[in-house]
């Protein structure tokens, strides 16, 4: 059984900025670490698509590139 974590990089052109989503593949729990708001969307497509649970949403610190976009994804 492969127990690697599920790990997804993704990237917004307009800001320059990564978030990030971490998951434990057995209970397919996840966060997401700093959301771009206009990539809300986006993020939750991938989290249906992975069949993963959002646990919490992260920001690393405060965001004067863009506008955060954790309140979105509740």
């Amino acid at each position: 059984m492969d127990k690697s974590i599920i790990f997804r990089q993704l990237f917004d052109a307009t800001s320059s900025t990564f978030t990030y989503l971490l998951a434990e593949p057995r209970t397919r729990e996840a966060v997401l670490i700093d959301p771009v708001f206009e990539q809300h969307q986006r993020d939750r497509v991938l989290l249906e698509e992975l069949n993963l649970k959002l646990l919490c949403t992260l920001d690393t610190h405060c965001h004067t590139d863009h506008v955060t976009g954790v309140w979105l994804i509740k």
